[in-house]
């Protein structure tokens, strides 16, 4: 993979993150200002989040694919990849935790419950969400994460048996397959296991191994396909013109960004804004986590000083996109980025060979 196309993905990365951020100001601002800002606060699931999974198997499939089935020490890869998780996580989990032993109101009960609190930190699924909501989906990295693992791990047949069986077992829990799927649902964890978000991961380290192969001379056309693609659902979300809703649905786009990405050509001098976003993307992990803190905390204000009065619902929201993408990139400077390097050093592991993290 070339200079170019590690940009082009991490420039990707910023963009979904930037997304997820704008999806969630939408929907904050209708309940805040009962205003529907870009239109969209209904639509719900912005497609972010599916991007990222399809993404994080893309990367690692792409470092580490070739030592599936090499038995390898897999305690260095672990230990990088929970890094990226965890420490920062829990930082952010420890500021957000006593607003709702103190202001109970700001949550929904559970969030103070002693199960609810050792889960979270564990990053365990549970029916009712992590302390933290947006870190419902870390649990899904935390279980590929050691899925993958387990396939470096283990020999080549055994791990080809391995990931089949996962692989067969998502399927017909996705296909609804009679009595599979039923005793599947019954179990919290087993539906946990095969959910259909997998399929997801499953489909980025495909997706990887397709890549490796092909690169097209189109990448622009794919890409804008993607990006239309993105446009398409949320219209037909919006406004209801096919029956069927599926957030899968955006593992088709993202298979097209994907492709299109991974095969812009070295010599190619990207634009200054490709380059600002991938700055974005360094901190998309910072993003996920903090973004619905600083927006809930400047809507709070927003009403509390009449500001949304004086500006309007449409400025007031333009104006809060304008604070919080700052704000996300600057903890991500000032606190994740030296954590993660300062926890490297100490525990000396190095870091992936991929030029940004997976997560």
């Amino acid at each position: 993979m070339n200079n170019n196309q590690k940009i082009a993905l991490q420039a990707s990365r910023g963009t979904a993150a930037f997304f997820v951020l704008l999806f969630h100001i939408s929907a904050m601002s209708f309940k805040y200002y009962k205003y529907d800002f870009l239109g969209v606060s209904a639509i719900g699931r912005s497609g972010g989040v599916d991007f990222f999974f399809l993404l994080t198997g893309f990367l690692l499939f792409h470092t580490y694919g070739h030592k599936i089935g090499t038995q390898m020490t897999v305690l260095p890869y672990l230990t990088n990849r929970l890094i990226r998780i965890y420490p920062f996580y829990w930082l952010i989990t420890l500021v957000v935790l006593p607003v709702y032993f103190f202001v109970p109101s700001f949550g929904y009960g559970f969030e103070t419950h002693k199960d609810t609190i050792i889960k979270s930190f564990l990053l365990l699924p549970q029916t009712q969400g992590p302390v933290l909501p947006v870190a419902w989906s870390l649990s899904y990295f935390v279980l590929f994460y050691l899925a993958f693992s387990l396939l470096l791990a283990l020999g080549r047949k055994p791990a080809l048996i391995f990931a089949s069986i996962w692989i067969a077992l998502t399927l017909c829990h996705f296909l609804r397959i009679p009595l599979i799927s039923a005793d599947i649902d019954r179990h919290f964890y087993l539906n946990f296991l095969f959910s259909d978000v997998n399929l997801e991961f499953m489909t980025g380290c495909l997706l990887a191994k397709w890549a490796e192969q092909h690169k097209s001379k189109h990448y622009k056309w794919l890409i804008s396909i993607g990006v239309f693609g993105f446009l398409l659902i949320w219209i037909n979300d919006k406004f209801q013109f096919a029956p069927y809703h599926n957030y899968l649905l955006y593992v088709i786009p993202a298979i097209f960004v994907l492709l299109g990405a991974s095969s812009i050509p070295e010599r190619l001098q990207l634009p200054r804004w490709v380059l600002a976003l991938s700055k974005l993307g360094d901190a998309s992990y910072t993003i996920l986590l903090t973004h619905l803190i600083f927006i809930s905390i400047l809507m709070k204000l927003s009403v509390a000083t009449h500001l949304v009065d004086y500006l309007g619902p449409l400025l007031t929201n333009v104006i809060i996109v304008m604070c919080v993408v700052p704000l996300c990139h600057m903890s991500y400077r000032l606190a994740e980025k030296p954590l993660v390097a300062g926890l490297r050093d100490v525990i000396k592991v190095s870091p992936s060979r991929s030029s940004k993290p997976a997560s």
